[in-house]
């Protein structure tokens, strides 16, 4: 059974008032939570073709930082399977920084080095970290929509290690590619997408009930307006917080900046070396 879609029309990018499963929030509650496992499990097997024995999710995930003035790092969703793999699932649907391939390198060293308990020196018990980007917009000009990276060596292109591989799922790429819906990895795409028409997601939706039932939970998320005030007001929360706690590392960066600098004038090193050092104002410096 197949679903022929209309991709005539520009692919429509996510919008952020939009009520739809590309919300990235919305997508971390049906597919973050334990009691959903089973349909994380469904989607994991069909866009990566493998057979998943067991799954569990972990919750509420931070990246360690090394010390305070590194980047703490949340991840939308980190589930372990079959007792010896992680797989780390990212929605997002804004380049902003064109960051996503140096974005989803720290993802994985992280992640990477976080399964390794405290103490233990043997790094081949290192759990297998697989990442997955799901992409509203093209990082690659040429290829497939589906790119896959794994660690090879320069001089013949063999597989070097498959402890750490890359999934980039684009998905503006897939809608221009596929325009026939056959297999359970391009229903989900296809599904995430966001670009049918009433009549093509209804049809999807018959072609696959696990989907189904992800999009029955998703419309009652959406309409839960105090949910979604929750949602909306944690998340300015964390902008909020997030805005406080980098004034304040600026802010303790310029103090070092200028102790540094007095130091440097003490030592009467020129005030252009010292601007180069610091990162201050020639003005800052002479006022010292």
């Amino acid at each position: 059974m197949s679903l022929v879609i209309n991709n005539s029309h520009p692919y429509k990018s996510f919008n952020s008032t939009e009520m739809i499963i590309r919300r990235d929030d919305v997508f971390k509650i049906i597919f973050g939570d334990n009691n959903n496992k089973e349909l994380l499990k469904c989607f994991l097997e069909a866009i990566l073709d493998i057979n998943i024995t067991g799954i569990e999710i972990k919750n509420e995930v931070s990246l360690d930082r090394i010390n305070t003035h590194n980047k703490l790092i949340k991840v939308d969703i980190l589930a372990e399977i079959n007792k010896k793999e992680l797989i780390n699932i990212e929605i997002q649907n804004q380049n902003r920084y064109n960051d996503i391939i140096k974005r989803s390198q720290v993802h994985a060293s992280k992640i990477y080095y976080n399964s390794l308990p405290k103490g233990e020196n043997n790094y081949n018990i290192a759990k297998k970290t697989i990442i997955i980007w799901i992409l509203d917009f093209d990082i690659f000009n040429d290829g497939s929509y589906h790119e896959v990276s794994k660690m090879v060596r320069e001089s013949n292109g063999d597989i070097l290690s498959e402890d750490i591989v890359f999934h980039y799922f684009q998905l503006p790429k897939f809608y221009k590619q596929v325009k026939k819906i056959s297999t359970s990895k391009e229903q989900w795409l296809a599904y995430l997408a966001c670009q049918l028409n009433k009549d093509e997601l209804e049809e999807l939706l018959k072609m696959n009930t696990n989907i189904r039932d992800v999009e029955l939970m998703a419309r009652a998320i959406l309409k839960d307006e105090e949910l979604m005030k929750t949602i909306d007001d944690i998340r300015w929360e964390e902008i909020d917080k997030n805005i406080q706690l980098s004034y304040a590392y600026q802010e303790g960066e310029k103090e070092n900046s200028i102790k540094v600098a007095k130091e440097l004038k003490r030592l009467n090193i020129p005030v252009e070396q010292i601007v180069q050092a610091t990162g201050l104002s020639k003005e800052e410096v002479e006022k010292l």
